[in-house]
Parts: structure tokens; sequence; C-alpha cells
């Protein structure tokens, strides 16, 4: 089956090298303010990803036992100066209202990251008790411009105020939630033509049996236009791995744009050891 794949991937290649515009490619020039809206997508989701299965101790230097992880995740990188866990509140589904014991930007606080927030503290049990379903920023929480080599593009926002309805359960498995091209410092590649970086809403790992975080590359897809269609391409490589966050960076051969991202099902596996379906994710880009 894959060999099928690789074949008709290079018959795709050597017929169409024409280069077109994303027909449905949504940018914005960066300039000037953003509307409410778009200070509300900001924060995309949260993810329960672990139930007391964490210590706090060693994590938030505080005599709790074990204690809940939840990635909160954001479409633009966070000022970490800003950052404190009075920033969240956590509400369950009997409108109970918990605040993280602490937050980190680590493990994914690399230059080109810092889009995830991982709040550490009890938000509820999936079983006995009302599960998480609600996060909101209360105080102060800025933004931060992108670094020099990222396509995506931002501006320094205050977040106080924004929510998200959007909480993973605990049973579901991980998805992409972000994708942008990166180049100059930032890009890890050392073989290829252009580099995509894609984040997930919580750590991930190899789920099948036998495969190391190397070898991944070969189940995610890109996609780039030619004449309206979608052609999907495979990486040749992936790096930034073996961090324990949830970025990827993925090696494409192609110079043809890259406009979307997909993994197949049951590829990768997030801490509590739930598979994730397929995903797929634009590749975010803006002009400067």
């Amino acid at each position: 089956m894959k060999t099928v794949l690789r074949l008709s991937i290079i018959i795709l290649l050597f017929s169409c090298n024409k280069k077109e515009d994303p027909q449905e490619e949504v940018t914005n020039d960066c300039k000037g303010e953003y509307a409410r809206e778009e200070i509300q997508d900001t924060l995309v989701s949260a993810f329960f990803g672990l139930d007391n299965a964490l210590p706090s101790l060693l994590l938030c230097n505080q005599q709790e036992g074990l204690i809940d992880g939840m990635p909160v995740n954001f479409k633009f990188p966070l000022d970490a100066s800003s950052l404190s866990e009075t920033d969240f509140e956590v509400f369950d589904s009997l409108g109970n209202i918990h605040i993280p014991t602490c937050v980190s930007l680590a493990p994914a606080n690399e230059n080109g990251e810092n889009r995830t927030v991982l709040l550490l503290g009890e938000f509820g049990t999936a079983v006995t008790n009302p599960p998480p379903v609600e996060v909101r920023i209360v105080v102060d929480l800025f933004t931060t411009d992108t670094f020099s080599g990222e396509s995506a593009c931002s501006e320094i926002i205050n977040l106080n105020g924004v929510t998200t309805t959007n909480v993973i359960p605990l049973a579901d498995g991980p998805s992409l939630f972000f994708a942008q091209r990166i180049d100059g410092n930032l890009n890890e590649c050392n073989s290829g033509t252009q580099t995509i970086q894609v984040a997930w809403n919580g750590g991930v790992t190899p789920y099948r049996s036998g495969d190391s975080e190397s070898d991944l590359f070969q189940y995610y897809v890109g996609y780039s236009y030619c004449s309206g269609d979608l052609i999907p391409l495979v990486p040749i490589s992936i790096v930034d791995i073996n961090d324990n966050d949830n970025f990827h960076q993925l090696c494409f051969s192609t110079s043809d744009e890259i406009v979307k991202i997909s993994m197949m099902a049951n590829t990768v596996v997030d801490p509590n050891q739930d598979p994730n379906l397929y995903s797929q994710i634009d590749v975010s880009s803006c002009s400067q």
C-alpha cells in the first residue's frame, strides 16, 4: 500500500509542476488591529490530557499528590513574562471553578513554539466527578510577535476575557491544531526545500508497534495546489523530535507551496495512551 501511494505521488509530481495560489487561503495582513472575533479565536482549545497522573511535588513543588495535566493551545505565541497560574479559570460541568496549581510553556518553549500552556492542578475527574468543559483567561495575558522565519504572524494582544468551550475529553485522542512554514534559524531540517512545523493539542508519541518518532514522517501528508486541485506530498523526513513536546518539523522536497497537512489515524498517541483520529489542518500564513 505504501509503495502504491508513493508511486502515485511521483506520477503527480511529474505531471503537475505549475504552482498556483490557493483558492481559499485566508490571510491577515498584520497591519492594524484584530477584531474581537479574531482575538477570541486565538484560544483554540484545551485538552484534558491526564487525570490524577502527574506528581505535584515534582512539577509544581507542592505537596498535593497526583494532579491533572491540561494543555491549552493558542494560535499566536505567548509572552512568557505575562504568564501565571492566576491567568486561568477552569470550569467543570457543574460550574465549579478550578485554579491551576502551576502553569508552564515547557516543554514546547523553543523559539517558534510557545503556543501551548500546560495547566497543572485539579480540574475534575473524567469518571466520578464532573469533567472540565471551559477554560477562561481572567487577567492580562499577552501574545507576542512571531519570530523571523515564521509564516504565521501575530501582534501583541491582551487575551483577558477570552474563553473556550472546546475542551477535548480525557478519552479522546490528539489532533493537529496549528501548522506554519518556517525557515532561517528556526528550520531544523538538513535536507529538502521546504519545512512545515505542525503542532498537536497535546504531547504525542508513536502509537504503532516498532515505530520511533523519526518514523512518523511517512504518515503525514502535505498538500499543494495545482490547477485548483490538492496534490498530496509525503515528507522526506521529520525533525524536532524526542523532546517530549507537541511540535514536529516536516521536511519536504517540493518547492510547491504546502497549504494543508494531514495525519493518518492511529499513528500517534497522547500521554493517556489514546490514539489519534484522522486529522487535517491548514498551513497558517500572512503577508507582511
